[in-house]
């Protein structure tokens, strides 16, 4: 169980750090250049930024192209069983989906007539993830080796807390105004 925990954290993690490079350095040029949906509301809100989107990807890639160097005394080097140029499209359909999953999620979100910041409790933690997944499944024919049914079962079940508990943790710590 623990090991299932472990790889399935490890793979993840394309797919769960660009939304952190995203807010890091984001800013500037909102994706939707600030129009509207034919709703009246905005497409997706200032929170989402072109530079945010291309930092986040990048961020994303970056950390699976250094998980797939790095050598673990665990069984959870999955990435590194690929060749380069395959771990590579499997590492950035993750980190490109996560990132299209949460725009996907705003857009949803502002049509519902929820604001920036409004919490949608496991909307807000799983759209990422299920578009990142469905990313890699069209994109990486490597998806399916490394993500058993187990691995994306786990997936879906841990992030949810994942997501609540360092969110939490960051409205704790001041980081955040909600914990949520």
């Amino acid at each position: 169980m623990l090991d299932l925990l472990l790889k399935t954290i490890w793979l993840l993690i394309p797919a769960y750090t660009p939304n952190n490079f995203a807010v890091i350095f984001g800013g500037g040029m909102p994706i939707d250049m600030g129009k509207k949906f034919i709703d009246g509301r905005r497409i997706l809100g200032d929170g989402k930024t072109l530079r945010g989107f291309i930092f986040g990807v990048l961020g994303g890639i970056i950390c699976g192209v250094i998980q797939y160097y790095v050598e673990l005394p665990f069984s959870i080097n999955l990435f590194s069983s690929l060749a380069i140029s395959d771990a590579f499209i499997l590492i950035s359909s993750l980190s490109i989906g996560s990132l299209t999953g949460d725009v996907a999620g705003s857009f949803i979100k502002r049509r519902l007539g929820k604001e920036r910041g409004s919490a949608l409790p496991f909307f807000d933690q799983l759209t990422f993830l299920i578009f990142a997944y469905l990313f890699a499944y069209h994109l990486s024919p490597h998806f399916t080796t490394i993500f058993t049914v187990n691995i994306i079962i786990a997936g879906l079940i841990i992030t949810p807390v994942l997501h609540f508990l360092a969110n939490y943790i960051a409205f704790k710590l001041g980081l955040k105004d909600v914990p949520w």
